[in-house]
């Protein structure tokens, strides 16, 4: 596709017709392929949860009835929320344990082991392991852990009646819908980390002491606690709070263990006074532990060992250590750990039994002492370690515990068998019920031991039959999931290629070809076909809806690839043909971005790969920086230093230990940062190289002082960290003055960026000064260094990539066409993708993963650090502080992305065609971490592996919600070109061949003219036009022309698709008329040509016209004027076009068309003159120029260095071997387009003085003859055939060093001339920028009507009494309007007037309603201050010319609005001055009530009235007045009323007939038919 800019080549032509339908294909294309892939990953991330994670809980299960007594009546569960295992059996420092009680328990009365706890460590899932049996459900996770998919069986359930109190979050969950339970909870708002949450668990042991108190005097308590299946538990969370907010190495967390050993005292000495029958159990453990940081969730061991003190009824009493002892039947728990782990020396029980178990156990041991069912969706093994029973019993307790398990197995094996045409069954457990019976009859023969070895046999062969069928369809959901994944991977590179690559174009010789499929519907029909067999077979299997939605994305995605065959069978050819070495390089880049992505995987689990990554990469990019650079710059060192800065995060611990001092400082070094990015960009801008990044002249800051005030704030922020801090190190509560402080600092200095200057440094030093405040108020230690570090790294990218962009240029930039067509890209100021780009996805990559693990693991649970949100909360608020840390997680992320979006703007590149190759490296990495998910081993690796792969499938989303959220930031950037010569002056234009080849710098600078430009060269107008002047010189002989000569020739070609006009003129009359040049004659004289130009003439203005060309002009007025009249009678376009003279006529006569020529019914004329004199003065350029797209009909060939007529008016002159005097810049000017061409290039134009200039530089040679003019031009038109032409400034390389200075002059003073041009254009008045101002303002004008009509007084009347505050705003609204509206016609006027109205219909219309909305608001104010005659005195111009040139309008279409309408009840009175004649007609009756009124003033009076009711009336038949008119509040209605008592009883008109029978309240409803 050939798109060259401002003028390209002669296959462009097809091309730009493709542009506007290409363009909606990619963007529709593109909506939905987001769609596609948020939909696709999101389905896809659920489908780990049918492959790896189904829900463990069936239903439809019997209960196991144990066949033993049980040993306790009633139980007593003792859970210590966050409790380490550690902090638990270990002395103080002064040797003194924290636990007494329970260690007498341990030593004396029962026995006692380790809990191991299976992440998620948090509070539910412990306590559902506890209490009922199974780990849980990991698509909980989706409720926050507050709630579980499914309702599951627990210990509760099968008990009596059971009594708990606790925390409002765990309690709930168990006994919420428990009928047969008495519980209670304290209020969430106790749970304040600023406190000593110690009173929790005696708030939960003075609730049970009170129920025991009690039931003293409570018969119906008393029975009910005598009863026995009792189960009694007390959930204390005061470790849990105290390990948060203290950490659980604080005084504070360590005497909370204390106090949980005193409460179990007083609990045990309570219930055995109160029972005194020694059959109550107890049982004191841990949900889960505590990091060292105050934190759990993960697999570490400090969160997975908790304490397990079992004693009481049915409990065995301690045992010393014997070397026979050993662990029951497996190696490891379910955290991983050994059996058999050696008891710390430290803790003092290593000469006592240690029976350690897994979380689960504990459901079935507590349903055993209660000799109660175990539940029924328990996965735990019965500890007997625990358990004091005989054999028998002991083997009927683990029998029972078996056949649960077994009952699960079945009914899923049952469920499965029920659903599948063809069912796979667990083989060891094919014979199951034969073990059973095996087992009945070892306990018949009182065989125990090989009956409790079988029966443990068949509970292990039960878990791994649960387990087969919880995968049963992993095989088949993997191999589907994996080809949607890859059929994704490639329809997402198919598009990139087809849309923002040139393969698109080389590819395929027509465009169409692109979106011609091959066997579209073919391919469609075995997609469906073949997703129908597979709904169908799934449907029958009873599978699960997301099954059918897991085959159907597969499928479509391959359809959709399959519909691109033929593009990619063209791709392939095309690749094919390429050389080899194209081919090893696509080979090389495709290789070092799968070995990046795979580095980028493994980072996940081993964070030091980044420190060599960064460290690496710092060396490299400096030395190939250095190498690259040629002059001596600091970026190679700044990028290495940089880089081997942020590589030291990565080697520092994951668990960020407090550093507030560090904080402080890094608040020191952001403003630092800022600073010396603040002076870079203040005097950096001065060097070429940095013009992209520090750009002052686009827009400056509205705020002058906003980097002074971001500074403070970020120096504020870290005063705030050593503030709050301090308070609450020494336990005081957070200050609400300093907690509204760090709320406000950290939301008011993100807003300021928005505020910033729009230069690419300017804004991302802005932002991160703006994100810096709250993420310093988040931190805890070194990430605040870490922020610091990040920026520094992400302006070294910038640096980096600016860098290559300018050296891209200085080089040869371009050598041949084709590397300048693949810089191109379709979309405004921007260019193709190349191969090299993938670096900018990658690099991405490397640092967003970077903010994902640069201050610790975003993927672990235990990264979340609560204490990072104290600043600004302490009250325990579980979604507020998630979205606190969730938001400071985010930060750095933010940053990256501000940085990727700034590049893709420097470099020119499609951000959403960068952000698909993103997702396209982020799918590499979340295909390898599918297969890396985890089903076995520990639960932290199953945990870390599901959400790595939840956050590489999350991307897609999360980075496009993030390229949303920074865009509102960086969507303001604006880049100026990389070089002085690309700056947006003075566009030129570099032929091919070996005159004009020279290097092409881009600027793009839109306009019409210039786009004309590009059209006619590109469409071989230009061509085809010199060949009709040449062909009208060769009808003349050279003789002729050289001897006798004619003054002016014309000659009109009809050709198939247009029509020319040709005007020459001979070398004698050129010569005759020339010497005379600079004299021009003023528009005032009294000349018939002259007159015909008048419509230049506007508001007083005038202009003159040279002197030679008009007298041309009137020579041969009547033949031009027929002329004309054949031009008018032509429906084919039209080209006039001249040479010399010839073409300063053939500009007058395209000005005549242009002005009489009714363009709604015909197309504009293009004028091409080449050598042509200017034509005017500044008035007559100015006068053309009002009117752009007259403007735009002008293309002025010049060979600037060849011919001196172009320039004859500008610069001094030899042509005629006569000296002219040099006309002053401001006699004549150029207007149109100028296409200025000389041997180094060619320059196209329509900034007059830029002209000017250009046209002064060159020197032109003494005595050129005209016959080698038409030679000249001829070439230059041949030349200007082949070119690929580029908006932006060229020279040669080779350039002499004069040459080149001048040049270098002549740039900057161009430069000073475009800005000075684009400053005068800002102040005229543009009422486009007005537009959506002025439609809001009209809006509150709807409004306001709505809300007069409702208070029956009308829109007029309404705003006449004003007595609300809103009429005082309606009135400002109001003169906005009116001053813009008074703009808009003023510069209207402006314009050459000719037959058409000087506004396009839809600013016409606009200024109709806004008339007749407007006027009668002015007319209010008028009569309110006790003026008359409005009409003739009072009416402001603009409002004349709107309606002047509405009437114009309709009788020009021959259509009128004053048709009949069928509803009236919310149009606008046409006539905007009708209340104006209803206020001259109550003058009227008013003046008439006078006593002394003489008689003739009485008549004339009377005949006002009868002439208003005229008018009144031929306003009502016509439907052109608002019904407002008659509401009963209204100034008409009061005229009515007055006129009605002054005129006699037997009175009749039309109108006094249509008020009196009240004919006004059908009229609004169009119901009134009136003749």
């Amino acid at each position: 596709m050939d798109v060259g800019g401002i003028l390209g080549n002669r296959d462009s032509k097809q091309s730009k017709s493709n542009i506007p339908r290409r363009r909606k294909w990619v963007k529709r294309r593109e909506t939905w392929l987001v769609l596609l892939g948020v939909i696709l990953h999101a389905v896809y991330m659920l489908s780990i949860f049918d492959i790896y994670f189904k829900t463990p809980i069936v239903h439809g299960m019997d209960l196991v009835s144990p066949r033993f007594p049980a040993p306790a009546r009633r139980l007593v569960l003792l859970v210590a929320d966050g409790l380490r295992a550690d902090k638990f059996f270990e002395p103080d420092s002064d040797g003194n344990f924290r636990a007494p009680f329970l260690r007498s328990v341990i030593k004396n009365q029962g026995r006692w082991g380790v809990s191991h706890a299976r992440p998620p460590t948090e509070s539910r899932p412990g306590h559902v392991a506890i209490i009922a049996g199974f780990y849980e459900d990991p698509s909980a996770v989706t409720k926050g852990w507050k709630a579980n998919p499914v309702e599951f069986d627990s210990v509760f359930n099968r008990s009596r009646h059971t009594f708990s109190y606790g925390s409002p979050d765990i309690v709930p969950i168990f006994c919420g819908a428990l009928p047969h339970s008495t519980w209670a909870t304290y209020p969430h708002e106790f749970e304040d980390f600023a406190t000593d949450a110690s009173f929790l668990d005696e708030w939960s042991f003075d609730q049970f002491q009170n129920l025991l108190n009690k039931s003293n005097e409570d018969q119906k308590l008393r029975r009910l606690l005598e009863q026995d299946n009792l189960v009694v538990f007390l959930h204390l969370l005061g470790c849990d709070s105290n390990g948060h907010a203290h950490r659980p190495f604080s005084s504070i967390y360590l005497n909370n263990v204390k106090v949980v050993d005193h409460i179990a005292e007083r609990v045990y000495n309570l219930l055995e006074n109160y029972y005194n029958d020694n059959r109550t159990s107890y049982i004191f453990t841990a949900d889960h532990g505590m990091s060292d940081k105050g934190s759990h969730g993960d697999g570490h061991p400090s969160n997975t060992d908790t304490p397990l003190v079992v004693w009481g009824a049915g409990v065995k009493t301690p045992r010393p250590v014997s070397e026979k002892d050993h662990s029951d039947h497996v190696l490891r728990f379910i955290d991983q750990h050994v059996h058999d782990a050696p008891t710390p020396k430290e803790w003092g029980l290593d000469g006592i039994e240690r029976v350690d178990v897994n979380q689960a156990d504990i459901a079935p041991l507590m349903s055993t002492l209660l000799g109660l069912p175990c539940p029924v969706n328990s996965v735990g093994n019965l500890p007997l370690g625990y358990v004091d029973m005989k054999k028998e019993e002991e083997v009927e307790a683990v029998l029972a515990n078996t056949k649960q398990i077994l009952n699960q197995f079945l009914r899923k094996s049952q469920i499965k068998h029920s659903h599948s045409l063809y069912f796979k069954p667990f083989k060891p457990l094919a014979h199951y019920s034969s073990m059973l019976n095996q087992i009945e009859d070892l306990l018949g023969a009182r065989d125990y031991k090989a009956a409790m070895q079988l029966s443990e046999n068949l509970r292990s062969l039960a878990l791994k039959g649960l387990h087969y069928f919880q995968t049963y369809d992993l095989l088949m959901l993997m191999g589907i999931i994996t080809l949607g994944y890859i059929g994704w991977m490639v329809f997402l590179v198919l598009h990139v290629l087809q849309a923002y690559t040139s393969f698109s174009r080389d590819v395929f010789v027509k465009e169409e070809a692109v979106h011609q499929k091959f066997n579209t519907g073919k391919a469609q029909l075995c997609g469906c076909l073949f997703m129908a067999v597979a709904s169908f077979l799934l449907f029958l299997e009873r599978s699960p809806p997301l099954y059918h939605a897991y085959f159907a994305m597969t499928v479509f995605l391959w359809t959709q690839i399959l519909d691109e065959y033929k593009f990619i069978k063209a791709l392939w050819r095309h690749l094919s043909g390429k050389k080899s070495d194209y081919v090893i390089k696509l080979l090389a880049t495709g290789v070092v971005s799968v070995i990046i992505l795979e580095l980028l995987v493994h980072s996940f689990t081993e964070r030091k790969l980044y420190t060599w990554c960064f460290l690496a990469v710092g060396l490299i990019a400096c030395i190939y920086l250095y190498k690259l650079i040629p002059w001596r710059s600091g970026i190679p060192v700044f990028v290495c230093l940089t880089c081997w800065f942020l590589s030291l995060f990565t080697l520092m611990p994951a668990e960020i230990p407090d550093n507030n001092k560090l904080v402080i400082a890094s608040g020191v070094m952001i403003v630092v940062i800022g600073l010396t990015a603040k002076w870079f960009d203040l005097h950096a801008s001065g060097n070429k190289c940095w013009y992209g990044m520090c750009n002052h002249e686009k827009s400056r800051s509205r705020f002058p002082m906003l980097f002074q005030l971001q500074a403070l704030l970020v120096a504020l922020s870290s005063v705030m960290v050593f503030l709050s801090t301090s308070h609450r190190t020494e336990k005081q509560e957070l200050h609400t003055i300093h907690q509204l402080m760090n709320w406000f600092i950290a939301g008011f200095s993100m807003f300021l960026p928005l505020f910033s200057e729009n230069g690419l440094l300017s804004r991302l030093n802005s932002i991160f000064l703006g994100f810096a405040p709250p993420f310093l108020l988040l931190s805890i230690g070194y990430e605040a260094v870490f922020y610091g570090a990040l920026g520094l790294v992400l302006i070294a990218w910038v640096l980096f990539e600016n860098s290559l962009l300018y050296l891209s240029k200085v080089k040869k930039p371009s050598t041949s066409g084709k590397s300048l067509e693949e810089s191109v890209l379709l979309e405004n100021n921007g260019r193709y993708l190349q191969l090299s780009d993938m670096r900018i996805p990658l690099t991405f990559m490397v640092l967003f993963n970077v903010a994902f693990f640069g201050t610790g693991n975003f993927a672990s649970i235990a990264s979340f650090e609560i204490s990072s949100v104290y600043r600004f909360i302490t009250v325990f608020s579980p979604f507020l502080m998630a979205a606190l840390l969730i938001f400071k997680l985010f930060i750095p992320f933010l940053l990256v992305i501000c940085a990727f979006s700034a590049i893709t703007k420097l470099l020119k590149v499609p951000r959403i065609g960068c952000y698909f190759l993103v997702i396209l490296c982020s799918d590499v990495m979340t295909i390898h971490f599918f297969f890396l998910v985890k089903n076995t081993g520990s639960w932290m690796e199953i945990g870390n592996s599901i959400s790595h792969f939840g956050i590489m499938s999350a991307q897609v989303v999360f980075v496009l919600l993030l390229f949303a959220i920074t865009n509102i930031y960086t969507k303001d950037i604006e880049i100026k070109s990389t070089s002085r010569e690309a700056r947006k002056v003075m566009p030129l234009m570099q032929a091919m061949d070996v005159n004009f080849v020279s290097s092409v710098s881009k600027c793009v600078l839109f306009c019409s003219g210039l786009e004309v430009a590009s059209f006619i060269v590109s469409s071989g107008l230009l061509k085809l036009s010199w060949a009709k002047i040449s062909d009208c010189y060769a009808g003349f002989n050279q003789n002729e022309l050289r001897n006798s000569g004619f003054s002016l020739r014309w000659k009109f070609y009809e050709e198939a698709d247009v029509n020319i006009i040709v005007f020459i003129t001979s070398p004698i009359c050129t010569k005759a008329l020339l010497p005379d040049s600079k004299e021009m004659i003023p528009s005032a004289a009294n000349q018939r040509s002259v007159r015909v130009f008048e419509f230049l003439c506007n508001n007083g203005n005038s202009f003159c016209i040279h002197k030679a060309a008009i007298a041309l002009f009137d020579d041969h007025f009547d033949e031009l004027l027929q002329l004309k009249y054949q031009c008018g009678r032509t429906a084919k376009p039209l080209i006039v076009t001249g040479h010399s003279l010839g073409g300063s006529v053939a500009s007058l006569f395209t000005l005549w068309l242009l002005e009489s020529l009714e363009i709604s019914k015909a197309k504009r004329p293009l004028c091409f003159t080449f050598g042509s004199p200017l034509l005017g003065d500044k008035g007559f350029q100015q006068a053309i120029s009002e009117h752009p797209a007259w403007n735009s009909c002008f293309l002025h060939v010049a060979a600037t260095s060849k011919d001196s007529i172009p320039k004859l008016f500008i610069a001094p002159s030899h042509y005629l071997n006569s000296v002219i005097e040099a006309s002053k810049s401001d006699h004549y000017k150029p207007f149109g387009t100028f296409l200025l061409c000389c041997e180094n290039g060619c320059t196209c134009s329509d900034n007059p003085e830029a002209v000017s200039e250009v046209l002064m530089m060159f020197e032109t040679e003494d005595a050129v003859n005209e016959e080698r003019m038409i030679h000249v031009y001829e070439r230059i038109v041949e030349q200007l055939e082949s070119v690929i032409i580029r908006k932006g400034l060229s020279r040669k390389e080779q350039i002499h060093q004069q040459r080149s200075n001048e040049l270098d002059n002549l740039i900057k003073k161009l430069e000073e001339l475009e800005m000075t041009r684009m400053l005068n254009k800002r102040k005229v008045f543009d009422p486009e920028k007005k537009l959506n101002d002025m439609k809001v303002k009209m809006a509150y004008l709807e409004w306001y009507k709505k809300v007069a009509k409702a208070k029956e007084t009308g829109y007029y009347d309404f705003y006449k009494n004003r007595l609300a505050q809103r009429d005082h705003d309606i009135t400002k609204h109001k003169k906005f309007l009116t001053n813009n509206w008074k703009a808009i016609v003023a510069q209207a006027e402006k314009k050459p007037q000719g037959q058409l109205v000087p506004l396009r219909p839809r600013w016409l219309y606009s200024g109709t309603t806004c008339r007749r909305m407007i006027e009668p608001l002015d007319i209010a104010d008028y009569y309110k201050d006790g003026k008359r005659n409005y009409v003739t005195d009072g009416r402001s111009h603009h409002y004349i010319m709107l309606e002047q040139w509405f009437k114009e309008d309709e009788q020009q279409s021959g259509v009128s609005v004053d048709t009949k309408k069928q509803n009236v009840d919310a149009i606008l009175t046409y006539d905007s001055c009708f209340w104006a004649h209803v206020e001259e007609a109550r003058i009227c009756c008013k003046s008439m009530e006078v006593a002394d009124i003489k008689m003739e003033e009485m008549e004339s009076l009377r005949q006002k009235l009868k002439e208003f009711e005229g008018y009144v009336m031929e306003q009502i038949k016509k439907s052109a007045v608002s019904s407002e008119i008659f509401l009963k509040g209204s100034s008409f209605m009061q005229w009515w009323k007055e006129y009605e008592k002054l005129i006699e009883a037997n009175y009749n008109s039309a109108l006094t007939n249509f008020m009196k029978k009240s004919k006004f309240l059908q009229y609004a409803g169009g119901c009134l038919a009136l003749d």
